[in-house]
């Protein structure tokens, strides 16, 4: 905090909130990564809103705490990390007593997976893509925010406050790009290489729809938002002079992001994490380097080197996609969802006995797609996560038809 000029009164307060900032962080980790869990398990609408109503809820005490009660800034991450626990503990008990985990109680609590060397594999083979290029795309902000303090404290803040309005552009089409990885993943696993083409397409052209809205909308504001974010006229002065670069980068940006959860989700995240970490390293963050060290270019010149980065992201990480062998894909995903298959005892034995006996009338057929859609989960080890689909009956019955609404 010294180092990007703010005087030792702001590097107090940092002192005194990174350790409340850190348990925000940690508890928000847990209850994100349960309501996954929830999500998985074919109860997304519940999590959506809990986690609706936990920020609805968060910034409504913050702002009785700031605006009413005068509180510090300590105080307002103590309501946050408060807030943050409440939500977890209700997900929990809710999900307990709803009956939504039993199923999996055994899995969760009543074996050791440290011991099955394949599933830590898979775990791992996917998870240390995902948390590298998280990494990344964190510490690429916080590197251009040092390069922002040399060019000194006012520009510093404006940068940081610009994170968070860079955040809410992320916000619009995350849930696009998982969507479309969900619905791409899960066609790939179930052998229909040209419905997950076109799901990732669609959730492409969705995605570009979104974001040339969102960037109308942030221009048509332009004026007034600056304003709303701080009380500086310095910052607002430079903030406004950011808008038109900052509404460029969201199209490439968002563009980028949608194509990194297509091609994660076609199980090449390393792929994906990689080209995203080298376009940060030898693209953006020399770009920021030459502008502020160099040429002392004010807060523009990282945005173009945002901007630059992001568009050599997306430009290649859309290349990969459109030039994917997705019959390849399909057979390869295939492969590793049938080594990891895990298949309920009871539900198989169920199965089979149904297969044996019923007939291929239309009505039997008819209840045990739905029995599929209620019973069956197998791991979807194309993106790390499992979803809820038909196990096929080995009389030979077809998985019902799949329709081009994929959302």
């Amino acid at each position: 905090i010294l180092f990007m000029g703010f005087s030792k009164n702001v590097a107090a307060l940092s002192q005194e909130w990174v350790w409340v900032g850190i348990s925000i962080d940690v508890i928000r980790g847990i209850n994100e990564a349960y309501g996954d869990f929830l999500e998985v398990v074919d109860k997304e609408e519940y999590a959506n809103i809990m986690t609706c109503l936990s920020y609805v809820l968060d910034v409504g005490m913050v702002a009785l705490f700031a605006i009413k009660l005068q509180s510090g800034l300590v105080v307002l991450g103590l309501v946050m990390v408060t807030n943050a626990a409440l939500f977890f503990s209700l997900n929990v008990i809710v999900s307990i007593k709803m009956g939504w985990i039993r199923r999996f109680e055994h899995g969760l609590f009543g074996t050791f997976a440290l011991r099955d060397g394949d599933v830590v594999k898979d775990v791992v083979k996917t998870a240390v893509p995902l948390a590298f290029g998280s990494l990344m795309g964190y510490a690429e902000w916080e590197v251009l925010t040092i390069f922002a303090a040399i060019l000194g404290p006012a520009e510093a803040a404006t940068w940081a406050i610009l994170g968070f309005v860079w955040d809410v552009f992320e916000s619009t089409t995350e849930a696009i790009g998982d969507a479309g990885e969900v619905r791409c993943a899960y066609q790939l696993g179930k052998g229909r290489p040209e419905l997950a083409k076109l799901a990732s397409y669609k959730s492409i052209l969705i995605a570009s729809i979104m974001t040339v809205l969102v960037s109308g909308i942030f221009l048509a504001i332009s004026n007034v938002l600056p304003s709303l974010l701080t009380y500086d006229e310095t910052i607002q002065g430079m903030m406004a002079e950011l808008v038109p670069l900052v509404a460029v980068g969201n199209v490439t940006m968002n563009m980028g992001m949608v194509c990194w959860a297509l091609v994660g989700a076609q199980a090449r995240y390393h792929l994906a994490t990689s080209i995203a970490s080298i376009s940060s390293l030898l693209v953006t963050i020399p770009i920021g380097v030459i502008v502020t060290v160099w040429l002392k270019i004010n807060l523009q010149g990282l945005a173009f080197a945002v901007v630059v980065g992001d568009n050599v992201t997306a430009t290649l990480l859309s290349t990969f996609l459109f030039m994917s062998d997705w019959e390849h894909l399909s057979k390869k995903i295939q492969e590793r969802v049938a080594a990891g298959q895990i298949i309920d005892d009871s539900s198989s034995s169920s199965s089979s006995s149904s297969s044996s006996s019923s007939s291929s009338s239309s009505s039997s057929s008819s209840s045990f797609e739905r029995s599929c859609d209620k019973e069956d989960y197998v791991h979807k080890a194309s993106i790390g996560k499992s979803v809820s689909i038909g196990a096929e009956e080995t009389g030979g019955t077809q998985s019902p038809p799949i329709t081009n609404n994929f959302l």
